[in-house]
């Protein structure tokens, strides 16, 4: 009998959590980023949980998955610490296969799609996500997401756009743009759990709305 989701969530944070985050954390003292840092990674886990128990609604969901997810969400944004460019899931990557390398713990059968997932997480066209909504790329790039909507979004957004060099007149515009590709391809891919787009809904347009009162103030 397949173990419930939330016997399956606790045993992959028993075996992961504590030492990934503290292992984050660590990797983030003195890079000043602190809207990007070990704390972000956790929110992403708290709004890839609430993902899993939506999918587990209808498709049940096992402890490979979960643990996979955790461990992408983990390490999705440690490659800041190297660039700040957009595209920093390569270097993320690479630290992840490092970290396992480092303390040679077994890899989870699953690793190279937790290593492809932390890897094209930071494409917010959308070009390469998988079509399953219960990949671990679809997690992760949705959970993602998520922590760049409400009020913690808007200072996620505005602290990373400056940070590369983003002219603060242009700071609006673009933020509005990305934050509707992002809604929109969290809502694209599961459609089918309403309850859950209309609590992310509200979030995204707490941060959309912002932006366009500044955009209306900077024009």
């Amino acid at each position: 009998m397949m173990e419930s989701i939330e016997n399956n969530i606790k045993k992959a944070e028993e075996k992961w959590l504590n030492k990934l985050s503290l292992f984050c954390q660590n990797l983030f003292i003195g890079n000043k980023i602190p809207s990007h840092d070990h704390t972000h990674h956790l929110r992403v886990w708290n709004c890839a949980k609430k993902i899993l128990f939506a999918i587990n609604q209808t498709t049940k969901i096992n402890y490979e998955l979960i643990e996979g997810i955790l461990i992408a969400c983990m390490f999705h944004d440690t490659g800041l610490t190297v660039t700040l460019d957009e595209y920093h899931g390569l270097e993320s990557k690479k630290i992840c296969e490092q970290y396992f390398l480092e303390n040679n713990f077994s890899k989870p059968s699953n690793f190279n799609e937790i290593l492809n997932a932390i890897q094209l997480h930071d494409d917010k066209d959308y070009k390469k996500k998988a079509g399953n909504p219960a990949s671990i790329l679809s997690v992760l790039c949705n959970a993602d997401d998520l922590d760049a909507f409400g009020r913690i979004g808007v200072i996620r957004y505005t602290e990373i756009y400056l940070l590369r060099g983003i002219n603060t007149t242009d700071l609006p515009k673009k933020v509005i743009q990305n934050l509707d590709k992002r809604f929109s391809n969290f809502e694209k891919a599961y459609r089918f759990f309403p309850s859950l787009i209309k609590g992310h809904r509200e979030r995204y347009l707490i941060t959309k709305n912002f932006f366009e009162e500044l955009l209306k103030e900077s024009t």
